[in-house]
């Protein structure tokens, strides 16, 4: 076969699955009156146990200050019950299984405190306007590798299949830039850990204020890394680029090393390449719970299904609690977290023949209000649940975005766990943080690190 030959049937190929997509997309440019834009049901459900969408939170309370630390605006809400081992059957139709195993390991220990349910996400209006701007002209390409068609906003408010529920979170509103601490820890099963204190500055081009199709770079995130302790490695930075497509253009990372004074190259960043300092617990592409290649795995869209979620979690955000009063043997004190019951899109990824990864299969839960990934499930080549991962969000209502404020990895075959957000004695998340793309640059980069 000629090379032309190749390249036409490729283009051919590439048209035809452009077309289709856009027609299913097209199908959804008409949003339901009774969903919101972002593609969440309006009303509550049956049971009146999930409220109708009023907006989220559009304000922050009286009295706050950017710069400060949120204060929490449900912090009247009490306890309505708490969900643990002894009762879980009662609740196992809206638990996930990651829930349910965390129960049956640490029956004494892990449980849910149910509050209220308070649907607090909300979003900038360009967001909103500008997934209603694009309403059907999103795309995916390159066999699921690609995104194009739409800058800011949601692609597919009412996703027709598990690839488009799993590219929404993908892309999902994350501020636009932010600078703040993303400080971990992988306790011992004796709950004793050493802090990693890192800084993290970071972009998401495609979701500032200035995006538009025109300009976008194709970059999904680029950002560095401050490790500012502990000694051992204080002063190593890490600067890396995420493309939107993975196909054209792969992960890049820069590494400074203070020993060696010297800028390298990182080696390729794989979705199964452990995270630094997570013991192999965390690996990169769970980054925001997922942030891999979408090409690894077939995705499966599930359903919707309530289930007693994170969130709101202004008691993990606090200032006045340390990581010493979140950090615990076995998994996070859950007397500080909060759940609610909420609705979620189930997607389930199963990976891909000759694709190199640990987890045969995942199961994530993407909440319908912001599309962000709440928790999710990892299994392995014996189809055994082997790791569960929680995300804890707030509202950051200064933006507003609803944000993670810690994440927790959960190792079931072992007493282990990694944490990362234990930011509570440094200073809050800055979302005004602005620099011009020239400074994520390598050559930036490099003299920014020998200063």
């Amino acid at each position: 076969m000629s090379h032309n030959l190749f390249r036409s049937i490729k283009s051919l190929s590439r048209f035809i699955a452009i077309l289709l997509t856009t027609l299913l997309a097209m199908s959804q440019t008409n949003a339901s009156p009774e969903l919101t834009v972002m593609g969440a049901e309006k009303s509550g459900n049956a049971d009146q146990t999930i409220p109708p969408w009023t907006g989220g939170i559009t304000s922050p309370p009286d009295g706050y200050e950017p710069g400060e630390v949120h204060p929490d605006p449900f912090a009247d809400d009490k306890i309505l019950f708490t969900i643990d081992y002894a009762g879980m059957a009662e609740f196992k139709d809206n638990l996930t299984a990651g829930h349910l195993a965390m129960m049956e390991k640490y029956p004494n220990t892990f449980k849910l405190n149910v509050y209220q349910t308070r649907r607090s996400a909300s979003h900038p209006l360009r967001v909103l306007d500008h997934t209603e701007k694009y309403g059907g002209q999103a795309r995916i390409v390159d066999d699921g590798a690609g995104l194009e068609g739409i800058v800011q906003g949601i692609p597919f408010p009412e996703p027709g299949n598990g690839e488009q529920a799993i590219w929404n979170s993908l892309v999902s509103f994350k501020g636009g830039s932010v600078k703040g601490y993303v400080n971990s820890a992988v306790p011992s099963d004796k709950g004793k850990y050493q802090l990693m204190v890192v800084l993290q500055e970071i972009e998401f081009p495609r979701q500032t204020e200035e995006a538009t199709l025109e300009n976008f770079d194709g970059i999904l995130a680029r950002g560095i890394n401050y490790v500012k302790s502990p000694s051992t490695v204080a002063g190593v930075m890490v600067l890396f680029h995420t493309n939107l497509n993975s196909v054209e253009k792969e992960r890049n990372a820069w590494i400074y090393n203070p020993k060696r004074r010297r800028v390298s190259r990182a080696p390729a960043i794989e979705g199964n390449t452990p995270t630094a300092a997570s013991d192999g617990i965390h690996l990169s592409d769970q980054n925001g719970m997922f942030s891999g290649k979408i090409t690894n795995f077939n995705w499966q869209l599930l359903g919707k299904k309530e289930i007693y979620m994170p969130y709101n979690a202004y008691q993990l955000h606090s200032d006045k609690i340390t990581p010493d009063d979140i950090v615990r043997p076995e998994h996070i004190n859950q007397q500080l977290a909060r759940y609610e019951l909420h609705r979620v899109w189930v997607v389930e990824a199963t990976r891909k023949e000759q694709v190199d990864h640990p987890h045969k299969r995942r199961v994530y839960y993407l909440d319908e209000d912001s599309w962000r990934i709440l928790a999710a499930e990892h299994y392995d080549d014996n189809d055994k649940l082997d790791r569960f991962s929680e995300s804890h969000t707030v509202n950051y209502y200064e933006v507003p975005v609803l944000a993670s404020t810690l994440d927790s990895f959960y190792k079931l075959d072992s007493h282990q766990y990694f944490v990362q957000g234990l930011d509570n004695q440094h200073p809050v998340s800055d979302f005004k943080f602005k620099e011009d793309a020239s400074y994520f640059q390598p050559g930036s980069f490099k003299r920014k690190a020998k200063r």
